[in-house]
């Protein structure tokens, strides 16, 4: 039976310190809520939120754990955190968000084939829709008093959500990591500080066996903080007029087409972006671990054993492998040789192949020693560092600021009959482990992020 989440400061940080407990309440969405929950009453009983806060990021994880109904201003610090999706890869109602700006649009339009008609000022427009459009640019106007930054008309949650969902289907890291409501544009989340398990954890914590009434040795745990900064992601299309008269049609394409859109881009960036102007990607983080590749343009059985020995022990239910289309004949083939007893030649035989393939539902699915396989062209070239590599996603955050915009433009493309049509999405993603780990016994550094060097 799991333990109640408790509602004290000194409990709550002596849960922090549990390595066990605390893995157990961030593993689960309503416990992590909970925890969240618990913590900002106890901090609101104080009188002096900014002050706590200021204090404990030196010593704790409690920046992430403000939940003190924040309004939604961009220079707002207290902001409220919400993990909607911690790494499971499973929905925990990551999609709809009844608190979200475009929440109060739901039920206006009829789908985003209106919606994306009822904004285009060259429709013309009946009563009952001038007075929907009405709604819309109220919800419009409000929104950019307090986000000035922001453009365009924002969608219904309703409909967010759908594309949203639709998205995820097709996407590589949004599924499986760390999903975090934004309701400002910046939000610090705290990781812990260790780089060596060798004579401590957290980053200098050491326990001691006492003997009993002899003092306690005073230990301290080091933390750091990744920033999310809500970064502006931009599509557009150029549809023609005739798409325009059909909202059915109209919404049909956009649920085609800004869903994969998103997925794609977004994916690109969590795996690959350079962090300036766009989200950090995993294979950039500095807690990347590289395993040695035996021979130029391979991947053999010893490669494998090679990474799936550097992931931290703590991932390996929930790492995957990510690999680019070009190393399937390199996995396919791939087999663990059976040797002499001296190990010093091939005695003609080999095991089953490393790679299983099955069937699910009509698709095929692969998988390497247990784990899934999921191919993507945005993996590195064979033979480069990231062709084939080891990712536990649990530890990627990505900030999500739950709005996406819509707007439409005839002016530039009038002479061709088009109207172009712009979408705005405002995320941003981190990778949560900064440096691999030391571990107690041995001395190959971990990670949640392994890669197959280049040879």
């Amino acid at each position: 039976m799991a333990q109640p989440i408790p509602d004290s400061p000194e409990a709550l940080q002596e849960l922090l310190a549990d390595d066990q407990r605390r893995a157990e309440v961030f593993a689960n969405a309503d416990s992590t809520k909970q925890f969240l929950t618990n913590y900002a009453a106890a901090v609101d009983k104080s009188g002096d939120i900014a002050n706590q806060i200021s204090e404990q990021v030196q010593a704790s994880i409690t920046e992430m754990l403000k939940d003190h109904g924040a309004t939604d201003r961009p220079d707002q610090d207290d902001t409220e955190v919400v993990l909607s999706n911690v790494g499971s890869g499973a929905q925990i109602n990551a999609a709809y968000n009844k608190a979200a700006p475009g929440a109060a649009l739901d039920g206006v339009t009829n789908g985003i084939g209106e919606f994306a008609r009822l904004i285009n000022s060259h429709i013309a427009q009946s009563p009952e829709q001038e007075k929907k459009f009405a709604k819309v640019k109220e919800i419009r106007n409000a929104y950019a008093s307090s986000n000035p930054d922001s453009a365009g008309f924002l969608i219904p949650e309703q409909t967010r959500a759908e594309i949203l969902q639709l998205s995820l289907e097709m996407a590589v890291v949004r599924p499986r990591a760390t999903v975090i409501t934004m309701s400002t544009l910046t939000q610090k989340i705290p990781f812990v500080d260790s780089t060596s398990h060798a004579s401590s954890i957290f980053g200098g914590m050491v326990f001691y066996w006492t003997e009993e009434s002899a003092a306690i040795t005073a230990t301290e745990a080091k933390f750091g903080r990744v920033e999310l900064s809500a970064k502006k992601l931009t599509g557009g299309a150029r549809v023609p007029n005739e798409l325009w008269n059909d909202a059915s049609a109209l919404g049909s394409w956009l649920l085609q087409t800004v869903p994969a859109g998103l997925a794609y881009y977004e994916d690109d960036a969590f795996i690959n972006g350079t962090g300036v102007g766009q989200p950090l990607g995993v294979f950039n983080s500095p807690a990347v671990v590289a395993a040695s590749r035996q021979t130029a343009s391979k991947i053999e059985s010893v490669d494998i054993y090679a990474m799936y020995a550097r992931m931290l022990p703590q991932s390996l239910n929930r790492a995957v492998w990510v690999a680019n289309q070009e190393t399937l004949p390199e996995l396919l083939g791939m087999t663990h040789v059976i040797s002499n007893v001296a190990g010093t030649e091939n005695v003609g035989g080999s095991a089953a192949g490393i790679v299983q393939v099955g069937n699910i539902s009509g698709a095929p699915t692969m998988s390497i020693l247990g784990r899934p396989l999921i191919i993507t062209e945005k993996a590195a070239a064979l033979n480069d560092q990231g062709d084939i590599s080891f990712i536990d996603f649990g530890h990627y955050l990505i900030g999500d600021r739950q709005a996406i915009s819509i707007d439409s433009s005839e002016h530039s493309r009038f002479m061709n009959d088009e109207t172009e049509l712009r979408i705005i999405e405002r995320v941003d993603g981190r990778p949560w482990v900064q440096s691999a780990v030391t571990p107690k016994n041995g001395t190959a550094t971990l990670s949640p992020y392994v890669q197959l060097a280049t040879a």
